[in-house]
């Protein structure tokens, strides 16, 4: 039985992933390939326009940045350098963790709505597959699959730049590729994005819920009532504060439901909902010595705070109603 239920939920996720192929796989493609190209090309354009050959000029000579990168004196900087390169080279795909809010924001919106809009939903009903394997199919495509997807392609695409700047630099005659190979950074990097996904999914998951929620029953019209409902919530909100300036209660109401109901699913939302475990940089003796944040380890302490789980489970009771609806709805 359960063998069957599990062929049941891979064929169905399979479905999901052929039917939304061009928002979920090609659009993070994408987005990768235009990033590396631009960021290849903006690290020629910045060589070129810094003349990275000569750094300074000593008694009318011209000394490069080779020859000042590649000194002894400059060995211990240079390890320091290297390392929070190959530590934070991942950073430079944030565009594409940004693209992920979206790209959930909108599966989610148009994932029940629309089988209902096109009468695919009849099709579906026909076949020996229940309400709950389709809802949670597509709950396993937004916080699985598609952050997955995005991640590996963030992966790549960091990795792509890291290269083309090695090669830049090696072209001017610093060869930094060799010891970044050997930095354990260089490969930590996209196991510490990977080591994320069990978070973003506990704090997607409100957002997902309510999204899934909407589509599930609203006949038209999706988005104005996925977003106009926590906005006009907001309005209604700052309207009693203006009245009975209970602020700190109605802050809390704004965070915890209207923000969670809409920007769950931006990586790193946790860090808005709650900016108290956003890590600080800091410096350590007088050579400014930077010790960088631990954003893997300050985000899975974030579930540690009751909103996490308050939340996740506001989220599964959401996407409970939206089966439900789903299975009962009776179109006109």
């Amino acid at each position: 039985m359960s063998t069957t239920v599990t062929n049941k939920m891979s064929w169905l996720v399979r479905r999901e992933l052929w039917e939304h192929k061009g928002m979920l796989l090609w659009t993070p493609v994408l987005i990768g390939i235009v990033m590396t190209l631009l960021g290849t090309l903006l690290t020629a354009a910045t060589v070129a326009n810094t003349k990275l050959k000569t750094a300074l000029t000593v008694n009318g000579e011209p000394v490069s940045w080779s020859a000042i990168f590649n000194t002894m004196s400059f060995a211990p900087h240079r390890k320091q350098i290297l390392e929070t390169v190959a530590n934070h080279y991942t950073n430079v795909a944030a565009p594409l963790f940004l693209a992920l809010g979206f790209l959930v924001f909108f599966y989610c919106l148009g994932a029940l709505y629309d089988d209902r809009r096109d009468r695919s939903v009849l099709f579906w009903k026909s076949l020996p597959v229940s309400d709950t394997q389709t809802v949670l199919s597509k709950v396993i495509i937004a916080l699985l699959v598609a952050p997955l997807i995005v991640l590996a392609t963030a992966s790549l695409t960091a990795l792509a730049l890291l290269l083309a700047l090695s090669g830049v630099l090696a072209a001017n005659g610093i060869h930094v590729l060799g010891e970044l190979a050997a930095l354990p950074g260089l490969y930590l990097g996209p196991l510490r994005l990977f080591g994320l996904l069990p978070v973003y999914c506990l704090w997607a998951l409100p957002t997902v819920g309510w999204l899934l929620m909407v589509s599930s029953w609203a006949r038209g019209k999706v988005f104005i009532w996925a977003v106009g409902v926590p906005l006009l919530l907001a309005i209604l909100v700052v309207w009693i504060d203006k009245l009975t300036q209970e602020q700190a209660n109605l802050d809390w109401l704004q965070i915890n439901v209207i923000a969670r109901a809409l920007l769950g699913t931006l990586p790193g939302s946790w860090y808005i909902f709650e900016p108290g475990i956003m890590p600080q940089v800091s410096a350590i003796g007088h050579e400014s010595h930077l010790v960088q944040p631990d954003l893997l380890a300050s985000s899975w302490s974030s579930l540690r705070l009751p909103a996490a789980w308050l939340g996740a489970v506001a989220g599964a009771a959401m996407i409970r109603v939206a089966i439900g609806v789903r299975r009962w709805r009776e179109e006109g």
